[in-house]
């Protein structure tokens, strides 16, 4: 049974703001102004009262002369202040001589620092007695350190709580917690959360993952030695995080067919910019199920061009349109420029129909692959001139930019129009490209993909058919991870339409892959049972990871394996049965 579309209502997390202290601060290449600038929410000195100064040291023994809490933290403060440009701070003061004598030392030196009111002081390590708290100025604060005193001791002059992480679990940052850990650690932020004071830890794991779980957790403050690196990562956490809310429903492949006939039709699908991680997003997000992981025929395919280990989507596209490796930026010619002869060049010699369906503009670096002839990918004269001279029969693409000239050939038509080809025909879905998903594409290309084998399997002839999900790679170049989910379940739509035509006709290869890998991209949290992925980026560029290949139909077993992009080309033809 074919099961049809649903829309699909995604829910991404709303950027909260998580804050970052910055750990052994002294021991940054630069003290204060490293944290600082990198947007850490508050910054630990470590001081020690010798000769009526406050040095900043964990130890007496490691005293330097020149690094006091006036010269490394509260002078650089008062600049900013005096400048305007100093943000609200806690700077956390981590007494590690007698409490009672370097407190007062250190009321003393903050007094001469009145206007810095945007920063909160708060005492840390060697403090008074908590009945002792209210005996100092307004403008200090105690880090108290005992939870079970939160319940009766008075909270008025308490700024913060901290306690060690490794008193209520050993977990080491990776993976999980246990559930036993996870409920005791979960209890004692409660705790402080009914006291109504900011919470930290101490002493935790200083990984990504612990950062996030923590945050996640509701840890007021993320304790960490890399403040930059985990207010950048924290910072993108809840934007990197992606939930569907209504799955969309799958088809269910019936493998029907004979595996051993010569197919009569040749769809190939192209995502780009899918890896492994990109598909296993879209099925994380729609609870364990695509129709492409339904297929049972997989290789894994090298991505390389002929000048770079990274290929791009021109070379990538060109090797397997054409059977050939080729430099980056080059489009349907070798390394010297030499005319290579296109899968639609020879389908369409041998009588089949051809067409194209992307979310890109038709003259795009996949699409122009298969019938362009260029140098460069971004000569749009000149492919849109080798478009014009094409064996296309008809193209669903973006690219309406171009159609004054596109026009002189190709007649226009729209999608809600179209039914049949009489004559070279366009079918343009975006001034450009197509509009993104996250722009209300909606069901474009899973309906001009049944609109495109509507018309094609009407007809006596075989064809040939090209589909691009081109925005999948949009969203790998951006980091986004709801954009790359959303176009992976679009592409999947479509993906469908092919198997349930090829099931109905058990006469047709699907074949299912990608031109490269964009991003790095990795799932490193989330949830199969309400759809949640967390995702992060290894870069915002093309990787040389090998992509997955899904074949379904005749001959698909052909395609199982490991191998070079080129012979995508050499599989079809012998499919075929051509040389």
């Amino acid at each position: 049974m074919v099961l049809w579309f649903l829309s699909t209502h995604q829910h991404l997390l709303a950027q909260e703001t998580y804050k970052v202290h910055s750990h052994n601060d002294y021991e940054q290449e630069l003290p204060f102004l490293f944290a600082y600038s990198n947007g850490a929410a508050s910054i630990e000195a470590d001081v020690f009262l010798k000769n009526g100064k406050l040095f900043v040291t964990h130890a007496e023994n490691e005293i330097e002369e020149e690094k006091t809490l006036e010269t490394l933290y509260l002078d650089k403060l008062q600049g900013l202040e005096k400048s305007g440009k100093l943000r609200e701070i806690q700077l956390l003061i981590d007494i590690k001589s007698e409490a009672y004598s370097t407190m007062k030392k250190l009321v003393e030196v903050l007094k001469n620092y009145p206007t810095l009111s945007k920063v909160k002081f708060v005492v840390s390590g060697n403090r008074p007695k908590p009945e002792d708290y209210k005996n100092y100025p307004d403008f200090v604060w105690f880090d108290h350190q005992n939870l079970d005193e939160l319940d009766h001791i008075d909270l008025a002059r308490v700024g913060l709580v901290s306690v060690s992480f490794k008193d209520f679990s050993v977990w080491n940052g990776y993976g999980r917690m246990t559930s036993p850990d996870f409920e005791v650690v979960q209890n004692a932020i409660a705790k402080t959360k009914r006291s109504g004071k900011p919470f930290r830890f101490w002493a935790t794991p200083d990984t990504k993952t612990a950062w996030a779980r923590l945050a996640k957790m509701g840890v007021d403050y993320i304790n960490t030695d890399e403040p930059a690196l985990a207010v950048q990562y924290l910072g993108k956490l809840d934007g990197n995080t992606f939930r569907l809310i209504d799955p969309i429903e799958v088809y269910a492949p019936k493998y029907e067919y004979n595996p051993e006939s010569k197919p009569k039709n040749i769809i190939l699908m192209i995502g780009d910019g899918t890896g492994l991680a990109q598909i296993t997003s879209g099925m994380i997000a729609n609870r364990g199920k695509l129709t492409l992981t339904g297929l049972k025929n997989i290789g894994l395919v090298k991505t390389a061009s002929f000048d770079d280990l990274i290929t791009d989507s021109a070379a990538g596209a060109t090797a397997m349109a054409t059977g050939n490796k080729t430099n980056n930026r080059a489009i349907g010619v070798g390394p010297r420029g030499e005319v290579l002869t296109s899968l639609i060049d020879i389908t369409s010699e041998k009588g089949f129909n051809a067409a194209i369906v992307s979310t890109d503009a038709i003259y795009g670096a996949t699409p122009s692959a298969f019938f362009a002839h260029q140098v460069e990918r971004d000569n749009t004269e000149g492919l849109v001139t080798d478009l014009r001279k094409s064996h296309l029969d008809f193209f669903m693409a973006g690219g309406q930019n171009q159609e004054a000239t596109v026009s002189k050939v190709f007649q226009t038509q729209t999608l809600d129009g179209f039914s049949d080809f009489s004559e070279q025909t366009a079918v343009y879905l975006g001034e450009n490209k197509a509009p993104s998903m996250e722009k209300g594409r909606g069901k474009t290309l899973p309906e001009a993909v049944k609109k495109s084998l509507d018309a094609l399997g009407a007809r006596s002839e075989p064809f040939f058919l090209m589909v691009e999900g081109a925005q999948i790679d949009n969203g790998g170049h951006s980091n986004s991870t709801s954009d790359i989910i959303q176009e992976m379940l679009d592409f999947d739509q479509a993906i469908a339409e092919a198997i349930r035509f090829a099931d109905a006709h058990k006469n047709t290869l699907v074949v299912i892959t990608a031109d490269h890998e964009t991003s790095g991209f990795g799932i490193v949290g989330g949830s199969l049972q309400d759809g949640t992925v967390h995702g992060d980026f290894l870069t915002i560029d093309h990787t040389g990871i090998m992509v997955p290949l899904f074949a379904y139909g005749p001959h698909a077993e052909d395609f199982n394996g490991v191998y070079e992009n080129t012979e995508v080309f050499q599989k079809i033809l012998l499919a075929l049965g051509s040389k």
